[in-house]
């Protein structure tokens, strides 16, 4: 059966069946639970895809069973069942773990516009865990971990782009890990067993790019003594990756699309036409669109590379990931440095959660490998970050001794206060450039008593 296994948590046996007969009229497969005990057995004993989890239980709340039924099967996607008027129960919800919520009375035709796309959600979720099991050792799932919904959909992409013969263009800022995604569509497509070639184009000679993309024959150029195999033969098979594809040269350009278009290409020096069964992901870190409109990018080849575009945002509009970033790498140098480090204060964490890493996760990385290096003491201290960040520990609108929470809540409402500024106000743009849901942004608006700009409406015409 595709449909998705669905378990109903409600104490009331009148509202379970209700919701339960509904749900089999649509060809759902449902079980029950009337507690947070029951919940989490059936949790644990059951295949469940998806709960719909009511607040108020016998024996405890919605947000217990929810924490308990993740602990025993995390890829369950739940959906929190709350009465009119608490919304800041399922604002608590969704912080424990919640993917949304649903008000009473239910009205069964918003009911199933949430299950579909939960279930569209749970299925991406499936298939993300599938292909981190196939991953090769060298390129684990291990190294490409997060927590926060805007890698969830670039986890989804990557799915679908490995799937698909498609040239794929990775953009984000320097230290994003566009190399990672590469590498990882590779490892997942049915390219994985040919070769891998990462090309940097800004580290190569302007005059040496075409020979090292296509090839030269001996003679082609000073210094070429003999025939010299270019990158996209020796990929043949595999697949390429052309990173900073924004520097280019205009020659080689016009090169590159001939051969996205033809599958052909010549060696410097040499007129007949050779073929390479190679895939193509280009990256940057600069906006092709804007260079392409500039006349610095050819739009024919943008247009060609653009086929499956994949963004992968900056550390700080996805903050949520910072935690199991520093989990990965403390392990990962803390065994190489012979230490075990045991974790991080709660200070240190502070302190790593609210910096803005300009240089991304590469940054982390690096100042996460630097603490392990001077660490002293199983646990990593604010006295082991570069001075930086315990200078900015004691800053802020809020007191230093403040949680994580505080502060991570601090750094939500600046953010979207940036957001709402950019987009004059218009809710849909902000969300969008937030990375989340308009009704994610509207309920942490509301929690947090934040407005849109006076006099301006949100993208549905209705005023904020």
């Amino acid at each position: 059966m595709n449909e998705p296994l669905i378990l109903v948590v409600e104490d009331d046996p009148v509202q379970r069946t209700l919701v339960r007969e509904y749900l089999e009229s649509r060809r759902y497969p449902v079980v029950e639970a009337a507690s947070v005990k029951e919940a989490q057995e059936a949790a644990l004993r059951q295949p469940v895809d998806i709960a719909i989890v009511d607040y108020k239980l016998g024996d405890g709340t919605g947000i217990e069973a929810i924490r308990g039924m993740l602990a025993a099967n995390p890829l369950i996607t739940p959906i929190m069942v709350t009465a009119y008027g608490n919304i800041e129960r399922a604002v608590e919800a969704v912080r424990a773990g919640a993917y949304d919520y649903i008000v009473k009375p239910l009205d069964f035709e918003k009911f199933l516009l949430v299950l579909e796309r939960a279930a569209e959600r749970q299925k991406l979720r499936r298939e993300i865990s599938s292909l981190q099991e196939r991953l090769d050792e060298k390129f684990s799932s291990r190294n490409f971990v997060f927590a926060s919904p805007v890698m969830d959909d670039v986890a989804g992409l990557i799915v679908k782009a490995a799937r698909s013969e498609a040239t794929v263009l990775i953009s984000g800022e320097t230290g994003t890990g566009k190399d990672l995604v590469a590498r990882l569509i590779h490892q997942a497509s049915s390219r994985k067993n040919g070769p891998y070639v990462a090309l940097n184009i800004p580290s190569l000679p302007e005059a040496l790019i075409e020979a090292e993309l296509f090839g030269a024959e001996k003679g082609a150029y000073t210094g070429a003594h003999e025939r010299k195999i270019g990158k996209f033969e020796g990929a043949s098979g595999g697949t390429i990756l052309l990173d900073e594809i924004g520097d280019l040269a205009p020659g080689a350009q016009v090169k590159l699309l001939r051969f996205l278009q033809d599958r052909e290409f010549y060696r410097l020096g040499s007129n007949q036409a050779l073929r390479a069964d190679v895939r193509v992901i280009a990256a940057t870190n600069q906006d092709l669109e804007a260079l392409r409109k500039d006349g610095r990018f050819r739009a024919d080849l943008f247009y060609r590379l653009n086929v499956i575009p994949i963004v992968v945002p900056p550390l700080r509009r996805r903050r949520e990931d910072i935690p199991p970033l520093v989990d990965l790498f403390l392990k990962k140098y803390g065994e190489r440095e012979g230490k075990r480090i045991q974790g991080v204060s709660r200070e240190a964490m502070a302190a790593l959660v609210s910096h803005p890493y300009p240089g991304n996760v590469r940054e982390l990385e690096n100042v996460v490998e630097r603490a392990v290096v001077f660490a002293e003491k199983d646990a990593l201290g604010l006295a082991d970050l570069p001075v930086d960040f315990t200078e900015a520990a004691g800053e802020g609108p809020g007191p230093s001794g403040d949680s994580l929470v505080d502060k991570v809540r601090r750094l939500e409402v600046q953010e979207i206060r940036l957001a709402l500024r950019a987009s004059d106000g218009i809710k849909s743009r902000a969300a969008r450039t937030l990375g989340i849901t308009e009704r994610m942004l509207a309920y942490k608006m509301k929690t947090y008593g934040l407005a849109a700009k006076p006099g301006r409406r949100d993208g549905s015409g209705g005023a904020p």
